[in-house]
């Protein structure tokens, strides 16, 4: 008989669970300083136990998807994409809702509670996206497979950026160009991606994005535009950083002030960890955050088929994250609300990404070579 606790990889459920760990760690501390001192937007209280439920309700799907094989995933990869892709379209509905202070339209309301489809459908995306890699895996180098590949990939990122979510839609971006990659993209396509960059470039700040935008491209080269506008929040991460030095001000003192930045519990939850617990917290977090990422991509290297895309794709998609997440709260990237991995309160993102954890589990350590999805073409 199968034995499925001898196939999880015990160093992928440690970085994981070291990481979460820190997230509760930090809203604990934010609920317990903002008992008497405002240091942020929005409320904390409360966070700590939402955050928790959320990890929790994370950590169970992470445990069910990590009994579905490559083979379940890629049978039910339409009907998942297609489940994500609706879920979604309920934003541009009298239902989706924007959080006070953000242009994004990119939740549900559900009475007291509220869900972010856009990070559901990231895990739909991968495991549609591995299943269609699979399928034309033999074509993925002719213009009309490239092509189908880059209309899948269009779907989700174009949906989300009419969410006014352009973060997310420069996530399913990295996604895709990882998946690509590990899928057998010719070095001659991305060569020719990198060459049509700057023309690309060109466009979107001629065309499409909006005058809010390239301000808050222009303020990462010059902060002094617009101090108290677009550049106040990255100069406020970067001094809150500044002010915690090597071992920070302590995660549960209450003495002293903090310096305030907005939406500390969410994006900006780096500049937190890093007022509170210094250059050592931040370090850690960076140190956590991307050895995941490289145990993921050591896993997808030692397997094939839908396993190693779906690995692949979580990799890409936590690199991602961490990447311009950190880089946000340094002021080396626009702010474009992407939250930290496992860390940043959110109750989705904190579901999700434990699930993507799971469906990684599943797909790599689930069945025997011969349940590998790449036997499967003629069913899928």
């Amino acid at each position: 008989m199968y034995n499925k606790s001898k196939h999880f990889d015990g160093a992928l459920l440690l970085l994981t669970g070291a990481c979460c760990a820190i997230g509760l760690l930090l809203a604990a501390s934010m609920e317990y300083i903002g008992e008497n001192r405002s240091f942020t937007s929005g409320s904390v209280g409360g966070l700590f136990l939402r955050q928790t439920a959320a990890v929790f309700a994370g950590a169970c799907a992470c445990g069910m998807l990590s009994f579905v094989s490559a083979r379940g995933f890629c049978r039910s990869a339409a009907a998942v994409m297609l489940f994500g892709t609706a879920l979604t379209a309920l934003t541009f509905t009298p239902l989706g809702v924007s959080p006070e202070g953000s242009d994004d339209r990119a939740w549900i309301a559900l009475g007291a509670f509220g869900i972010q489809p856009s990070e559901i459908l990231k895990l739909c995306f991968i495991i549609s996206f591995a299943a269609h890699l699979c399928v034309r895996r033999d074509r993925i180098n002719t213009p009309s497979g490239l092509g189908l590949l880059l209309l899948h990939a269009a779907v989700p990122t174009g949906m989300v950026w009419m969410q006014g979510d352009q973060g997310t839609a420069v996530v399913f971006m990295v996604i895709t160009a990882g998946m690509l990659m590990t899928g057998g993209l010719k070095v001659k396509y991305i060569i020719g991606a990198m060459l049509a960059s700057p023309a690309a470039a060109w466009v979107m700040w001629r065309f499409v994005l909006q005058e809010h935008q390239k301000q808050r491209l222009a303020v990462l080269l010059d902060p002094s535009l617009d101090p108290l506008g677009a550049g106040f929040q990255q100069t406020q991460s970067r001094l809150a950083i500044a002010e915690g030095g090597l071992l920070g001000s302590g995660l549960f003192s209450r003495g002293g002030e903090l310096v305030y930045v907005s939406q500390s519990q969410n994006d900006f939850v780096f500049s937190y960890a890093g007022q509170v617990g210094g250059a050592v917290l931040c370090a850690a977090v960076i140190v956590l955050e991307f050895a995941l990422v490289l145990r993921l991509l050591s896993l997808s290297a030692k397997r094939s088929g839908a396993g190693r895309l779906i690995a692949s794709g979580t990799a890409a998609m936590l690199f991602a994250h961490s990447f311009i997440n950190i880089a946000m709260a340094l002021g080396f990237m626009p702010v474009i609300g992407v939250p930290l991995p496992f860390i940043s309160a959110g109750g989705t993102a904190a579901v999700s990404m434990l699930a993507a954890v799971g469906a990684v589990q599943g797909s790599l350590f689930r069945g025997t070579e011969k349940d590998n999805v790449q036997n499967l073409i003629t069913e899928v």
